[in-house]
């Protein structure tokens, strides 16, 4: 009996990955970011985002940025792709996983619901003067910019190209991912 119920653990997850992932299947590793190197994620509205493109963003804030600063970062309904940075780097981020955010803060839930309107702002707004005021309340000093961040906010993107007005330094950029800095403002 032992015996096997051991072999789901094994055999039930790799085709559990191979169903989630298009038929990509990581060898059997401890590297718990290995996934995100050879496949894709899709959202429920059919958007396909290459994880390799937020693995090297990723991998380019573990390696580059020192401290705790707070990231920003889009976020996203339960059980999503949102927080990955967070997740993945150990950095701070406005805000995390909702659910997860009130259960642990429970007296406090309407603060993560401001938190996540204002998130949802930052993004989504074409008034650069907004964001970057909103970034200030929260001290964001790095901007994640994916495939993610352009599915769930298509019009807001736009004013990043000028990075806020000159307000934020692009640090990383591979096409698909940029990660820009908060100038400092002295």
């Amino acid at each position: 009996l032992v015996l096997s119920s051991a072999i789901y653990p094994v055999l039930g997850t790799r085709d559990r990955l191979r169903d989630r992932f298009a038929g990509y299947v990581t060898p059997l590793t401890l590297n718990g970011v290995a996934f995100m190197e050879g496949t894709a994620y899709r959202e429920h509205s059919g958007d396909v985002i290459d994880l390799a493109a937020d693995y090297e963003g990723i991998r380019w804030m573990q390696m580059n940025v020192e401290g705790s600063p707070i990231v920003l970062e889009a976020v996203t309904p339960s059980y999503r792709w949102g927080g990955r940075v967070a997740m993945y780097t150990g950095l701070p981020s406005v805000i995390g996983w909702q659910w997860h955010q009130e259960q642990q803060r429970w007296g406090y839930a309407y603060e993560v619901g401001r938190r996540i309107s204002d998130v949802e702002r930052i993004y989504s707004t074409h008034d650069s003067e907004a964001a970057l005021e909103l970034m200030r309340k929260y001290g964001v000093e790095y901007v994640y910019l994916g495939h993610l961040e352009r599915i769930y906010f298509p019009g807001g993107m736009d004013k990043f190209k000028d990075g806020l007005g000159g307000a934020l330094e692009k640090v990383f950029d591979n096409g698909d991912t940029a990660i820009y800095r908060v100038r400092g403002e002295g």
